[in-house]
């Protein structure tokens, strides 16, 4: 089980704070995190993993598919505080040279700025 909490930061900008598992159950409900984003006109999303204890195939497919939303809007997904487990099958998987990890929100956030 997966718990979203969703908010704006700025203009244009929100963010997730995600906690617990980003598995096939939680898949579904941050697809639809992307969709209300979309709605709302938000086209980049900071996306916080430092509570996420586990990420499996399936809750890769959504953050890709997050990412693919943000950047087809000209928008950009950047993830935050990445699991050092995490951290290592998106490296096996080459997925650190696709998205933009950082450590902090603050880091993210001009991540998205100054770019």
């Amino acid at each position: 089980m997966i718990k979203i909490e969703q908010r704006e930061v700025i203009i244009k900008i929100g963010a997730l704070r995600l906690t617990g598992r980003l598995d096939l159950q939680a898949g579904p409900e941050l697809r639809n995190s992307w969709q209300q984003f979309s709605e709302h006109g938000i086209n980049s999303v900071l996306v916080d993993l430092h509570q996420v204890e586990f990420i499996d195939s399936v809750g890769i497919s959504a953050l890709v598919s997050g990412l693919k939303q943000m950047r087809s809007r000209g928008g950009d997904l950047k993830l935050i505080g990445l699991q050092s487990s995490a951290r290592a099958i998106f490296e096996l998987m080459m997925l650190d040279k696709v998205f933009e990890i950082y450590n902090s929100e603050e880091e993210a956030l001009k991540g998205i700025l100054f770019r």
